[in-house]
C-alpha cells in the first residue's frame, strides 16, 4: 500500500509543480504582451511629437510646438515607468535580479557570472518550526529505506553530471558555459 501511496504524492507533486510553472508562463505572458503594448503607445506618441515639431518647423515657429510636446513627453515617462514596474513584476516571478552589466540572473547568486560583480549577501531566513510528527510504523520505514536509496541514487547521478561540467577551481560550484566569475565565491574562471 505504501508503494502506491508513494508514486500518487510524487504524481501529486509533479502535477502541483507543473500546474504553477504553466501558471507562472501565462502570467509572465500576459506581462510581456502589456509591455510590448505600451512600446507601441510610446511610438505613437513618438510619431505625434515628430509631427508636431514638423507643423511647427513649417510655421517657423517651434514653440508653438511645445503646448503638444510637453505633455506626450510626460505621457511617455509614465508609460515608462509602468513597463518598469511590469518587468519588476516578471523578475519577481521568475526570482531575478538584474546586474550593474546588464545581465540577469538569479536572485540567489552572489556574484555576476559575467562581470563578477559581487551582490550583497541575502538576509538568513529564519526557518518556521515544524510539526512534531508521529513515530514512523514499520511500512514507513521500509518506504523511507526505499526513498533513501532512490536519493542516493540521484545524487550520484547529478554528481556524474556535474563531473562533466566546469567547476570552480576555488568553491567547486557548478558553472555556467559562459561564466566568466564564479556565481557562489567570485572567483575569475578564465
Amino acid at each position: 500500500m505504501s508503494f502506491f501511496k508513494k508514486i500518487t504524492d510524487s504524481v501529486s507533486k509533479g502535477v502541483t509543480t507543473a500546474t504553477e510553472k504553466a501558471q507562472q508562463t501565462v502570467e509572465i505572458t500576459k506581462l510581456n504582451s502589456q509591455i510590448s503594448g505600451k512600446r507601441k503607445e510610446i511610438d505613437k506618441l513618438y510619431a505625434m511629437i515628430g509631427e508636431s515639431v514638423y507643423e511647427g518647423f513649417l510655421a517657423h515657429d517651434l514653440s508653438t510646438a511645445e503646448a503638444k510636446v510637453m505633455p506626450r513627453c510626460e505621457e511617455i515617462s509614465r508609460i515608462q515607468e509602468e513597463i518598469v514596474a511590469l518587468d519588476a513584476r516578471i523578475k519577481s516571478i521568475r526570482n531575478e535580479k538584474d546586474c550593474v552589466c546588464g545581465k540577469r540572473v538569479s536572485e540567489d547568486t552572489r556574484f555576476c557570472p559575467s562581470c563578477g560583480h559581487p551582490f550583497p549577501a541575502p538576509e538568513p531566513v529564519v526557518p518556521e518550526e515544524e510539526p512534531i510528527q508521529a513515530e514512523p510504523q514499520p511500512a514507513d520505514e521500509e518506504a523511507a529505506e526505499e526513498a533513501g536509496a532512490t536519493a542516493v541514487e540521484l545524487e550520484k547521478s547529478e554528481a556524474s553530471r556535474a563531473d562533466q561540467r566546469q567547476v570552480c577551481v576555488n568553491c567547486g560550484t557548478p558553472l555556467y558555459g559562459d561564466s566568466h566569475y564564479c556565481p557562489a565565491c567570485g572567483q575569475s574562471t578564465r
